[in-house]
This record gives C-alpha cells, structure tokens and sequence, in this order.
C-alpha cells in the first residue's frame, strides 16, 4: 500500500508537471500570437502539444499562426489534426481551414471544409453575414477549378526592373500615352518614416513618377512636397491630362478617418496644397486607392466604410450640380463582393473598370477582374485569366490607351513589384483617341491656359471641361469612340477655336496632335467657325452646327462692343455665279441664328465671296473641304 501511495503521488506530481508545463507554454504562445509574432507563437504552441497532444485549443492556434505567417502547408496540417483530435471544437476551425487549402489550390477539401463550417455555424440572425462569406468561399471553391484550367490569355508578365527595387513597388498608374507611370513605393530615401518599428523594411509610403526615355523607363523619382510628406502618401491616379491627381494620405493634421482621399490641381509646373476631400467623401473608416475618370468628373475608390458587402468594398462619388463631390454611392453587389473588393481602375473609355477582388473565383491570393458598365449597370465581371493572376496577389491594374498594362504582384516574392504586360483585345478597354497638342497665341506662339471644352456635337451635351496648363499650353483628353465631338479652346480676350472630330464605334486607338492658335480678339481678327455644317448645295444649318453657333453668340454677349462680318465661302465645283448667290444665302443663315438668338442685328453683316477666296488648292476633296467654309472677321471692336 505504501509503494502504490508513492508510485500514485509520483504520478500526480508528474502529471501536475505536465499540466503546468503545457499551460506556460500555451500562454506564452497566446501572448505572442496576440502580438503577431507568430515565429514565437509556433515554438510555443508545439512546445505546449509536447505536454499535451490532444488539446484541441492548442492545435487550432497553431494552425492559425501558421496561417498568418503565410506557412500555408504547415497550416494545412494543423487544422487536418485538429479535426481528428476534436472535429467539433469550434466552426471557426473550417472557415480558416478552407482558405488554407483554397491557397494550397486543394479546392475539394476547401469545398468540405466549408460545407462543415456551414453545418455547424448557426443560421440566425447575427451571423447572416459570416454565413454570406462562407457562401461565397464555398463557390469559390467549387467553380475556381474550371477557371484555371482555362488556358492562358496572354504571355507572360514581364519584370518591370527599371522601377522595382527589393522593397514594395505597387500602384502603378500609366497616363493615356503609356509615356509617363506614377507608383507607391516603400523603399528609403524618400520621406522615411521608421518611428514604427514593428514595420519591417517599410520606410514610409511615398509616390514616384518615371517616364519613357529612348523607349524605356527612367529612373524613379519621388515627388516632391506637398504631394509626398512625413506621413503615408499612396495611391494615386489623374484625370486624362495629367492635371488633377487624387492620391490618399494616411494620418494628416485634418484627417477624417485613418486614411483620406486627397486632391491637388497642377499650376504650371506645381501641384497646388493637396485638399482633404472632405466628410462627403472620406469617412472615420479607411478610404483608398482611388481612381479618377479622364474627364476628372468621377472617382471610384476603396473604402472599409459600414454599410458595404463585407470587408473593402468599390464606391463612386460624382461631380454634382453644385461642382462638388457628392456622396458615394456603393458600387452595388455585382462588383462587391462579401470579402474585400479594392484597386479600382477606371479605363480611359470611361466605362470599363479593373479591380481586384477575392470573392470571384479565381487562382487564389487576389485576381484581378473587369467589368464593363453598360445599359445602366456593370456586367458581371471576368477574370483577366492566367498568367496576369496567380496563387499570389494580382492588383493595383492600370492600361494605356494602346493596350500596354502594368499592375503589381507578390508572384515572386514576400514583397510586392511591377509587371507589365499586353491584352488581348477582347479584354481591353474600348477604343480612345488620345488628342493633345499646344494652345497658344496666334500671333506670338506664346504658350496659354486656355478652358479646353469637349461637347458632343450632335446632342450638345458638355461632356468635360479640362485646361491647357498654364505655363506649357499643353492639353490632351481622350476621347471614347462611339460619338462625334466638338473640342474647342477658349480664353478671356481670345476668339474661341473649334475642331469637330468623328470617332464611330469600330474606331481603333489613336493619337491626334492638334495645336491650337487663339486669335486675339481685335480689329481685323479673322478666325474660320469649323464646326458649322450646311445641307449639301443648300443654306440649311445642320443641326450640328448649333454648338459651335451657340458659342458665337455667347462670345458676342460678353463682349458688347464687337461687330462682326459672317463671311460665307464655297469651293469651285459649280458656277461662280450659283457659288457666289449660296455663300451669300449661308452668310445670311448664320446671322439669322444669331439674331434669333439675341445679337443684335446693327452688329452683325452677312457677306457671301462665293468660290473667290480659296485657302486650300481646288484640285483635291481635301482642298475643297476646307475653302467651304464660314468666317467671322472683327469689323469693329
């Protein structure tokens, strides 16, 4: 009896050990884990599963150490022993489990996981949402294998090293021309912030710009302040022209939430003070990655706002009638999805957006997406396929208007880099014309800010108003194909120039250099109306001719003083007698719709020169095109 007393307490005292052993050992891991050092968190729960083999507790945060610490086949390991050691502990264990082997591309075991999870998860009210997500994860599984096995759309992505570095490069946004690429990057020596040491080899976000050089890119440079600061500044995108960014600042003095939307114009060679886009916009939540329409007149972003499908979701906020930013409006659950949906970028056409997403199936990590908006709504979006995504993280999407693309990829790495890559065109954004040149005085070629306006010419709907910069003159937009514009150019003191261009449906991509010269409004001041168009052989104004007729009257209303000649012109096809009687008939036309549109007669003449003064030679259709036309000449001013 006395043996078994001391044999008994023996293994009491061994067993108290044991217990106490694997409770230290569990608790330090638990500490650690807390704190998101899960190296240390791994050495401490296996410590304790020495002590104790069968504790379900310990075996699940194992597995999710492993999982957060990105050791997905170790993970994987952990959750199948939980599930034989105790398959009813907690249904957390098959939610977390089934995205491990959704990375391990294991999608059959990530199907029953998430069955399991939904079995055992109750569906009450309170846990819709979850529920919602594991949904989605379960589709997700079931129909990503039938897209990867799909073939690949394109070559492979190349390495863009003339940008990347060993530290994250990502945000890539590429202007019209596919000349000039803006990018985040995390690298030193640009505004360094390492106060925060738990951030490893992250020196602070700051925003670089490279541009083609003898066809290649240049050495990134970071711009300089206001854009870049001490704190975060990523992210950022620009109208068509280049001339307004919108970028997003983490922690500034006159935050809203912990991360903004900013937005800054370009004067000359200058950004001006970027502005916080307000409570309208921003929300005390996290708001990012913007993008903003050629016509600067929409900006979709991120946002982890309340009130969204589940983690990140796409929002637009537009221009209202009042000329602020009105508020944003979710994109609506064809494009969000129950887990985060980010990296918007907007396509020049103004209606095909590429994001980023988890919640669509995939190959795993993120993938990028499309969706074009059409009919009052977005289409189902589609997987850019492989090799663009991959198990890694696929996003940040961008596209030139010839089809040239860069996006950024953790692929190849722990860190994020930039790769470029061409689209087929079935997935590339539909046609633009880039048009771009100088806007400048006419009599000294001296370089002027000027409102650059585009119009549909057929409906008279202003569709964007942009700016020629103020030092270089400089101005482009971009043109969806599918209608007919009037671009024109105007300044205080100058006669409005207007050139109309036709971009029908199946228009390809093209770049259109136009310089403009503003004639100074003077005495004398002769200036060619383009955009006014006659019946053939007829003085009937076509109705597209209103716009720019429209915009003669309201330059004679400003400008009270001015008396004008409406001088009519034809080509030599004809009699000279018939041409002289029908410039005069369309002369007269002009000056009857502004009358009509209250100018008042004693200011305005009507002479028709019929085929007396050509500017181009005769013998071409090119040539007669451009002597049927009308003048206005300043008479008096």
């Amino acid at each position: 009896m006395r043996i078994f007393s001391i044999v008994f307490l023996t293994f009491a005292l061994a067993t108290n050990l044991h217990a106490q052993n694997f409770a230290d050992a569990f608790k330090d891991g638990g500490r650690y884990f807390k704190h998101s050092r899960y190296d240390e968190a791994i050495e401490k729960f296996n410590e304790a599963l020495k002590y104790n083999s069968r504790s379900d507790k310990a075996w699940f945060y194992l597995a999710m150490s492993f999982k957060r610490n990105n050791q997905a086949e170790q993970a994987s390991i952990a959750f199948e022993k939980l599930r034989a050691v105790n398959p009813d502990y907690n249904p957390v264990q098959y939610f977390e489990g089934g995205e491990v082997f959704i990375e391990l591309n294991r999608l059959s075991r990530a199907e029953r996981y998430y069955e399991k999870f939904l079995d055992m998860y109750p569906d009450i009210p309170k846990n819709q949402l979850k529920r919602h997500e594991a949904k989605n994860r379960l589709i997700y599984a079931q129909t990503s294998r039938s897209v990867r096995e799909q073939p690949n759309t394109t070559s492979d992505p190349v390495l863009v090293s003339q940008l990347n570095s060993s530290y994250n490069d990502y945000a890539p946004q590429v202007n019209p021309m596919g000349t000039r690429l803006y990018f985040t990057s995390v690298r030193p020596g640009g505004f360094d912030n390492v106060q925060d040491s738990s951030r490893t080899n992250h020196y602070g976000e700051d925003i670089y710009v490279s541009n083609i050089v003898n066809d290649s890119w240049s050495k990134p440079m970071m711009l300089p302040e206001p854009i870049n600061s001490i704190n975060d500044d990523f992210g950022s995108a620009f109208t068509g022209d280049g001339q307004t960014m919108v970028y997003v600042r983490c922690g500034g003095d006159e935050s809203v939430g912990n991360c903004d939307l900013y937005i800054t114009t370009l004067d000359g060679t200058k950004w001006s003070e970027p502005v916080n886009m307000g409570n309208v916009v921003n929300s005390e939540d996290w708001e990012s990655q913007p993008t903003i329409s050629s016509d600067g007149t929409r900006i979709i972003f991120t946002s982890s706002r309340d009130g969204g499908y589940g983690g990140a979701d796409l929002y637009m906020t537009e221009i209202n009638h009042l000329g602020d930013w009105g508020i944003p409006q979710n994109l609506g659950s064809t494009i969000n999805t129950p887990l985060s949906d980010n990296s918007p970028f907007l396509a020049a056409d103004g209606k095909t957006l590429y994001y980023a997403t988890s919640g669509h199936p995939g190959y795993g990590g993120v993938d990028i997406f499309y969706s074009v908006f059409e009919n009052g709504k977005w289409a189902k979006p589609i997987n850019l396929g492989a090799p663009i995504n991959s198990s890694g993280e696929d996003k940040n999407f961008s596209i030139s208007g010839s089809g040239k693309a860069y996006f950024s990829s953790s692929r190849d790495s722990d860190s994020y880099n930039i790769y470029e890559t061409e689209l087929p065109d079935y997935l590339k954004p539909k046609p633009t014309a880039v048009i771009q040149g100088l806007v400048a005085n006419a009599n000294t070629n001296e370089p002027l800010g000027a409102l650059v306006m585009i119009e549909d010419i057929d409906t008279g709907e202003l569709i964007a108003i942009n700016k020629s910069n103020s030092e270089s003159g400089e101005y482009l937009v971009v043109l969806p194909a599918g209608r007919n514009y009037s671009v024109s150019a105007s300044k205080d003191g100058y006669f409005f120039y207007s050139q109309s261009f036709d971009l029908p449906k199946d228009t390809t991509y093209q770049e259109i250099t136009k310089d403009i010269g503003l004639e100074p409004i003077e005495k004398g001041t002769k200036v060619v109306l383009n955009n006014i168009f006659f019946e053939s052989g007829r003085a009937e104004l076509k109705p597209i001719s209103y716009v720019e007729l429209n915009k003669a009257a309201e330059l004679l209303q400003q400008n009270g003083t001015m008396v004008i000649e409406v001088g009519g012109h034809t080509d030599n096809l004809g009699s000279e007698d018939s041409n002289l009687r029908l410039s005069q008939a369309r002369a007269n036309a002009v000056v009857d719709y502004l009358k009509l549109a209250g100018i008042e007669e004693a200011r305005l003449q009507a002479k028709g020169y019929g085929e007396s003064v050509p500017l181009e030679d005769n013998s071409t259709a090119e040539g007669r095109k451009a002597n049927r036309r009308t003048e206005f000449v300043i008479v008096e001013f």
